[in-house]
């Protein structure tokens, strides 16, 4: 397989970039139509630690957990609200009680076991917002939603375990148990997790 000088990455007959047709948005087990944009957003805060006399930072440390929140556009289609559309039963979010889950599959480097699975877990909406326009008269909405945590895996199992599936290019990564733990889901973070003072990186 030939590959491009300096970088590794790979040169063949194949389509390599990940396009968005590859790409389907479930709930409920069930499709989510006319999407026009999904915007995924991770953010933790990470705090500088100083000293007096040193003229600089002399370590970061994570100082909140990770916060997941999506920005979903959708066409009004098939006379079905955005909130309908994520298989729920209401139009207004004042109705919410119960949360839910939104899974997306990247079959960009295959489907079945080898397509890559990430859900986000026990998502709210936070916002929701319909627009009328003289110039397009398609009308589309748009949601803000919150979700308490997201995992990702490849055949059960956190996707690194599996890089290189459906013939993507394979780089060396330094595995951790907590960071795979927390990355597949199988729990919320990997700061709880004994032996990070120690931890050599």
């Amino acid at each position: 397989m030939p590959a491009y000088p300096k970088s590794g990455s790979t040169l063949d007959s194949t389509t390599r970039t990940s396009l968005s047709t590859q790409i389907i948005v479930m709930v409920n087990n069930e499709p989510v139509g006319a999407i026009q944009s999904f915007g995924i957003t991770q953010n933790r805060g990470i705090k500088d630690i100083t000293e007096v006399g040193t003229d600089g930072i002399i370590e970061l440390v994570p100082s909140s957990a990770n916060k997941v929140s999506l920005n979903i556009n959708r066409i009004y289609f098939d006379g079905i609200s955005l909130p309908e559309a994520f298989s729920r039963g209401f139009r207004n979010l004042q109705s919410q009680r119960i949360p839910f889950d939104i899974v997306v599959i990247d079959q960009t480097t295959g489907t079945g076991d080898n397509a890559i699975i990430e859900t986000y877990h026990n998502c709210w909406f936070e916002s929701l917002s319909t627009t009328f326009t003289a110039q397009d008269y398609v009308i589309a909405q748009t949601a803000n939603v919150k979700c308490e945590y997201v995992s990702t895996i490849r055949g059960g199992e956190a996707v690194s375990l599996s890089q290189g599936a459906g013939g993507s290019r394979q780089v060396p990564v330094q595995l951790d148990s907590a960071e795979l733990a927390a990355d597949s889901g199988n729990t919320r973070g990997s700061l709880d997790y004994p032996g990070l003072i120690s931890a050599a990186y």
